[in-house]
């Protein structure tokens, strides 16, 4: 596909974003950068998985960062990445002398990667931040964004957050915005959706920052919040097929988070334009993975509602499953969460309570074991319910009832689809067309080749 060699590659990760939304608003004259790029770099089309439950996120930037698909790769769950046994991009950039910056990508592991800057996504169960000094950083982050929409951001935790930002010339702007958010959804809880790309933001700046001040050969920004809003407010950015007397009742009649995400994104892009036009040596790709389309299938059962667990260690403490008994909770995307246990009794009794758990008749979890010493819990209730009801166990035993522990995050709006968006800054490639498909593996294989890592030498490497 290219047909030269750069000195660095950028790439944005802009998790799940759609076209159909973007021309739309490009149309209405409110993505400028978009519109750029559309016009003067090259548009692909990406695809990969056809099977619904292969097409998420932290499978397909696996697939992205190691040229595999889901058969040869068969990463599943978010936080299996310690499983993976190929190669990823800058893995194979380091066996070739080649630093690289990676903030935020999903699902990701730094293992025998030399020198650079690791950052990974908020949900990583090693944490494994490199170099040390930024862990603060990422604490900030990962705490927020793992309690999901139940968060609540410590004054301390934003202190040692901004004591770490300050080393790293993160702008102040960044510190107002965060701190005049936490004050303003104290006061207006329906504004909490707004520090989701707030969040987006301030990893932003900090690519930023590293972006200028080092001379890696590969770089990396991943960013979700436009993801998130797709899937829960898609009916507030266009009623088209949706129920119009279901609301949601965390957000303001009027707020509309899709487009004001897509905006703010369409002025990171604006950096990433200077970038491109000032050095000819740096190839600047804007990758989605995947994408999503409006969701409408339940809305005569009133939507399909995400729940998720306000406290899971609480929870877990509470049906017999504590962290003193010897088991890990780590909290995850949306409504998943898993448990570490280290015995086979241990998981035995953990299985055996979680596969008891019921409301109004219906099993509460869908439980997975895609991992040893791993069992994945995704929230399967998703219909109505009210105050009052229960969640019980073995023999209908009463547990709790189901709004004590759980919230409801959000109704679905938004649904995958593997087909993925790709804009390259090189518009002379090989072949190209305006909206050709090409695989999603490609993407590492023409990212290496860009920085001179040819195909036959991958192939050399194994994990």
């Amino acid at each position: 596909m290219l047909q030269k060699k750069y000195k660095r590659v950028i790439q944005l990760e802009l998790n799940e974003i759609s076209f159909p939304i973007i021309q739309n608003m490009i149309d209405r004259g409110e993505l400028p950068n978009f519109k750029y790029i559309n016009e003067n770099w090259s548009y692909l089309k990406t695809k990969s998985e056809t099977e619904y439950n292969k097409i998420e996120p932290w499978v397909q930037w696996v697939t992205a960062h190691t040229g595999k698909t889901f058969a040869e790769h068969q990463i599943f769950n978010l936080g299996d990445a310690h499983k993976l046994e190929h190669p990823q991009i800058w893995e194979m950039l380091s066996k070739n002398g080649i630093e690289s910056g990676i903030i935020g990508s999903m699902n990701v592991l730094r293992r025998d990667t030399k020198g650079g800057i690791f950052f990974p996504d908020p949900w990583s169960i090693t944490g494994d931040v490199y170099p040390e000094n930024l862990k603060p950083i990422w604490t900030l982050i990962s705490r927020r964004v793992q309690a999901h929409a139940t968060a609540k951001t410590t004054v301390g935790d934003l202190v040692k957050g901004m004591e770490a930002c300050l080393r790293f010339r993160i702008p102040l702007y960044i510190y107002s915005k965060i701190a005049g958010q936490v004050i303003q959804q104290k006061m207006e809880p329906k504004v909490k959706w707004r520090l989701a790309i707030i969040f987006d933001l301030f990893q932003a700046e900090l690519f930023r920052h590293v972006v200028k001040s080092t001379n890696f050969g590969y770089y990396t920004l991943f960013l979700n919040a436009i993801a998130h809003y797709q899937h829960h407010y898609w009916r507030n950015y266009s009623k088209d097929g949706f129920d119009p007397s279901i609301v949601y009742d965390d957000i303001r009649e009027q707020d509309d988070p899709i487009s004001y995400g897509y905006k703010i994104y369409d002025k990171i892009i604006g950096d990433t334009i200077k970038i491109a036009k000032n050095d000819p040596e740096t190839l600047v790709l804007i990758a989605s993975g995947l994408s999503q389309v409006p969701y409408t299938d339940k809305e005569e059962q009133g939507g399909m509602n995400y729940y998720r667990l306000i406290d899971h260690k609480q929870f877990a403490h509470k049906i017999g499953l504590s962290e003193e008994d010897g088991y890990q909770i780590y909290p995850m995307m949306s409504r998943d969460w898993q448990i570490k246990y280290n015995t086979e009794t241990a998981k035995q009794k953990a299985l055996n309570i979680l596969h008891n758990l019921t409301v109004k008749g219906e099993p509460l979890f869908n439980i997975r074991e895609d991992v040893e010493g791993f069992i994945f819990i995704e929230t399967n209730f998703t219909k109505g319910i009210e105050k009052g009801d229960l969640i019980v166990g073995d023999k209908e035993d009463k547990v709790v009832e189901f709004f004590e522990e759980f919230t409801n995050i959000a109704i679905k709006s938004g649904h995958h689809t593997g087909i993925g968006n790709l804009w390259v800054s090189d518009k002379n490639l090989k072949g190209y067309s305006f909206g050709k498909k090409i695989e999603l593996t490609d993407l590492y294989h023409h990212t290496l080749s860009a920085l001179g890592v040819e195909r036959e030498e991958q192939a050399m490497v194994k994990g």
